[in-house]
């Protein structure tokens, strides 16, 4: 995802979060729920912002131009 479509969903984001939080709060829903619920959104925005890491050192590069002892005498 582009910058300036990150920076355009976090702001709606944001902005339906307190839209939706006002609804509920005047809904009579609990402030844990409320809690939770911004918990949620923070974690979501937090993990679209972030960026991949390139931890290369769990692959297994396979060199092809080493043969062992057992495959020169079965090509052989």
């Amino acid at each position: 995802m582009k910058q300036g479509g990150k920076i355009a969903v976090t702001i709606l984001l944001i902005v339906g979060f307190f839209i939706i939080g006002i609804f509920f709060s005047a809904a009579g829903a609990s402030k844990t729920f409320t809690g939770l619920l911004a918990l949620g959104i923070f974690f979501g925005i937090r993990a679209m912002w972030k960026k991949p890491k390139d931890e290369n050192s769990t692959e297994i590069k396979l060199d092809k131009n080493q043969n062992s002892e057992n495959e020169r005498n079965i090509t052989k």
